[in-house]
């Protein structure tokens, strides 16, 4: 093989791997279920629907914690609210009865706006 043969291998190899470490940039968001898991939020609520119990919580949230209520499941949230407004809620710039949530969401926007949509689709009828 010519230099010149191998530089141009070479170029396409760089170029390739190049394209590759961009392709994994752009990766999509996680799913929503990761997002929840992976920001804690199971410290406080359950999503019985999609099998995520809550676990206790390590001593730093348990600190954050400032109300002794109970935090619903929110297997059927997303029959009650819709995404937007769930983003709102989770950035504590919307309330229920006079509370905002209990904590802000840390988040990126991308994962707000997954997770946001994610809750939307828990959809399950509410035990009577």
């Amino acid at each position: 093989m010519t230099a010149i043969g191998r530089i141009s291998l070479a170029a396409v190899a760089v170029a390739a791997l190049v394209a590759a470490a961009q392709a994994q940039d752009k990766a999509p968001a996680k799913d929503g279920k990761a997002i929840f898991e992976a920001n804690k939020c199971n410290t406080c609520h359950t999503v019985e629907a999609q099998g995520i119990t809550k676990k206790k919580a390590d001593a730093a949230d348990a600190k954050e914690e400032k109300s002794d209520k109970k935090a619903p499941d929110l297997s059927s949230v997303g029959l009650e609210r819709k995404a937007p407004w769930m983003s709102k809620y989770l950035m504590k710039t919307e309330a229920i009865k006079g509370e905002k949530h209990g904590r802000k969401f840390r988040g990126t926007p991308d994962e707000l706006a997954t997770l946001s949509a994610w809750l939307e689709t828990q959809q399950k009828a509410k035990k009577k």
